[in-house]
């Protein structure tokens, strides 16, 4: 299989592009980073160019089979969702031109909202709809998919809460805990509510085999790991492989509600769409999604255990300055 990765030196793209590789699949990254190829052991192709010029992602997928689409515009407002729903729209026009003969998209589990019941599955109705430009975006994007105007089989994948070695963003949570662990960790509700993780090389795993199996054709996968961990149990895997330990203090529901109200009415203004009064919510509530279908259609099946991969990720980032 020819395959091209945007976001192939991302977190999670990063990740993917190794996971091709070593099933021996060909790889070309789509990146403005002319030094990409240094990221990875295998033989990489570099296609410069950036997904504010769209063009220069369209004549990089001459000779692709699989479009894995991973990379986006920095998803930081309104105006930059919009772009990043152009930049879909665009490519969209083109892939049967170009013969594409499918594309991966890499949403968010945040699509399918609060769900009304647990375990959910994908077709379990939302409580709450999350309305940020992000998921906003990523919802828009899956429903550009869905309608099939182009011609081209597509997969959608919805991470979870996605960790593991390579984010900056942990990192920085590695070393919070590190540090104020002990002294405790403000966390809306109790941090016992069930959170839907998976690790980085689980999810690339389930990317790869979405570009190439043909049960996945037209699907969406909620992707996690499908236990009943909750975030208090992922902080303290962290603090204990610090040994350190670690207190929680709960932030009330209602008065996150009542600090998320003005927060939602000043980042209108500013041309932002955070939906701060849902996530209030969202991090006390269960998000459980069960990995049922994605075991069935893609034969897929997580390589780690919470406990295992947290202990691989501080250790990684152990030392870090964040």
């Amino acid at each position: 299989m020819r395959a091209i990765v945007t976001g192939g030196s991302g977190f999670i793209g990063s990740e993917v592009v190794r996971r091709l590789l070593a099933e021996g699949n060909s790889v070309r990254v789509f990146s403005r980073r002319s030094d990409t190829a240094s990221l990875f052991a295998g033989n990489v192709e570099v296609a410069t160019g950036d997904l504010e010029n769209v063009r220069s992602l369209i004549g990089a997928l001459d000779g692709m089979d699989v479009l894995y689409h991973i990379g986006e515009i920095k998803n930081t407002s309104k105006k930059a969702a919009r772009k990043n729903l152009k930049v879909l729209e665009m490519v969209l026009r083109c892939v049967k031109r170009k013969k594409i003969k499918r594309i991966v998209f890499v949403s968010s589990i945040t699509v399918a909202g609060i769900p009304s019941s647990v375990p959910a599955t994908e077709d379990t109705p939302p409580a709450t709809v999350l309305n940020d430009h992000y998921t906003d975006c990523k919802r828009r994007s899956e429903k550009l998919l869905a309608r099939g105007g182009a011609g081209v089989e597509y997969a959608v994948i919805r991470p979870g809460f996605v960790y593991g070695p390579g984010s900056r963003h942990l990192g920085t949570l590695v070393n919070l805990v590190n540090r104020f662990g002990p002294l405790g960790i403000p966390f809306p509700g109790n941090a016992k509510s069930i959170a839907p993780f998976i690790h980085v090389k689980d999810v690339a795993s389930a990317i790869s085999l979405a570009g190439t199996e043909p049960r996945a054709s037209g699907q969406t996968f909620n992707l996690t790991d499908g236990s009943r961990h909750s975030w208090l149990d992922f902080l303290e895997a962290i603090a204990g492989s610090l040994g350190k330990k670690i207190r929680i203090i709960p932030l009330p529901r209602l008065l996150l509600k009542l600090t998320a109200f003005p927060v939602d009415i000043l980042s209108g203004l500013l041309g932002l769409s955070l939906d701060a009064v849902s996530y209030a919510d969202y991090f006390s509530r269960d998000l459980y999604f069960e990995n049922a279908m994605t075991r069935q259609l893609l034969g897929w099946q997580p390589g780690y255990c919470l406990e295992e991969g947290v202990k691989e990720m501080t250790g990684f980032y152990a030392g870090w300055k964040v």
